[in-house]
This record gives C-alpha cells, structure tokens and sequence, in this order.
C-alpha cells in the first residue's frame, strides 16, 4: 500500500458539495402564524432584532458554513463511509457535478431501493454547494488500475486509508469516483473548506418501477437519467479489472 501514498497535489480550487435542501425556502414560523403573511413578516423580523442582541462570536459559524461544511464533523454517532469506520467525521466532495449527481444518486436507489413494496414515485430536491478547497492532498486519482479497491463496493481497503491518514493528521485526499468517471475529495479536517456559496439545486425523482432517477436542474427540465441497471454493470465491469498490486 506505501506506494499508493507516494504522490501528492498542492490544491487550491473551487469543489462541489451536494446535499439534502430544499429549493424554496420555507417559512419556520408558518406553524404559528396560521398562513398570515403579516404574522409571518413580524416573526422574521424579531427573529432578525433578536440575532442582533447576541453578542459577537456567540454564533460563529453562519448557515451556508454549518449546513455545507462543518455539519459532518459535528455528527454523533458518525456513519461509516468509503474512507471512515465511523469513528470520525469525514466530509466528501466532488471536482465534476455530473460525478457529485451520480455518487448521490447511486445512494439513493441503494436506500429507496430497500423499501418494501414501494410503488409511488418518490421526489428528493438537493442543493449543490461551491466550496473553497486550500491543501496539500493525497492524490489516488488514475490509480484504481493498480489498486481496484478504491472504486470497489467494499470499503475495508478504503476505511484502512482513512484510518491512517486520519490519525496521522493528513488534511484529506483526491481520489476516483467509484460510480462515474470523475474525481473526489475527502476532508479529514473542515479548516481546509471555506467560502460556501450557493451552486445550482437539483430535483431528484425515483421511478420504483424502472429504478431510475431523472434529475432535474431546471424544474421540469431533465438533465440526466439515471438506472440502477447502470451501477450494476459498472459493478460487473470490477471484476474484469486486473490486480497488479
């Protein structure tokens, strides 16, 4: 495995975060204000009169920072991934927004896959995050011909490499998307992400029937589909990888 740590990149780029959101805000009083706009208007108002009473630095972190940042290294318990046992927050992005759709879309069919007699239609929307990446990483891209496991569906080889470089106290890394052509970072620590902005949102919709996925970027307007039946013949096309570890 030591030679799959021998190169590494100075990095200093815009990458994509992409999570669950919504694509409207809604109202986080409409449950008092019994739908009046007004009741609605002198909420967010106090709301806004309050937050300026707080003294400075009692809120250090503002919305777009804790939703599209730091909220993976806050969770407990953490949930095992491809590069964590679960042990630690990890926080994952892609440099391509066609890899980050179809990393989360594979997920989803995986999850709603599971349900049980599932027959209606089933609609995530999700926001897509521009964050501003500063380290030097790992970089594992183009090497998945040498080592298979990076892009396999098992994680122990992967958890292994998170472990390590966790406790040695490496920033994060590059690696290849293991469900499309592109590429990955993985954040160890969330002093390296900054600058979060707004990107694009998207609408997932799942078709139980056929397990595909159409996602929209423009409401109404399909930008991709995406089967299960894709995923699964990438996952056949593994094992004609060769091992030449």
């Amino acid at each position: 495995m030591d030679k799959l740590f021998s190169k590494n990149v100075d990095f200093h780029d815009d990458v994509l975060r992409n999570i669950v959101s919504l694509r409207k805000t809604e109202d986080l009083f409409d449950d008092i204000n019994d739908a009046d706009e007004d009741l609605s208007n002198l909420a967010n108002a106090v709301e806004s009169l309050v937050k300026k009473e707080i003294p400075h630095g009692m809120i250090a972190e503002d919305f777009h920072y804790s939703t599209a940042i730091t909220y993976p290294f806050k969770t407990e318990p953490f949930m095992a991934s491809r590069y964590s046992d679960g042990t630690f927050g990890i926080w994952y992005g892609s440099l391509e927004l066609e890899t980050t759709i179809f990393e989360t879309v594979y997920h989803m069919i995986q999850m709603e896959s599971q349900i049980e007699n599932l027959n209606e239609v089933i609609i995530r929307e999700r926001a897509v995050y521009k964050v501003y990446c500063e380290a030097i990483l790992m970089d594992f891209r183009k090497r998945q011909d040498h080592y298979p496991e990076l892009i396999a569906n098992e994680y122990y080889f992967t958890q292994k490499i998170g472990q390590k470089l966790h406790k040695e106290g490496h920033p994060g890394l590059l690696a290849p998307s293991a469900r499309h052509t592109g590429s990955n970072i993985v954040a160890f620590n969330p002093n390296i992400l900054s600058n979060p902005r707004n990107y694009c949102y998207l609408t997932y919709i799942f078709y139980p029937e056929t397990e595909e996925v159409f996602v929209e970027r423009t409401p109404g307007k399909t930008l991709l589909k995406i089967s299960k039946n894709h995923f699964d013949q990438q996952r056949r096309s593994e094992f004609l990888v060769p091992n030449t570890m």
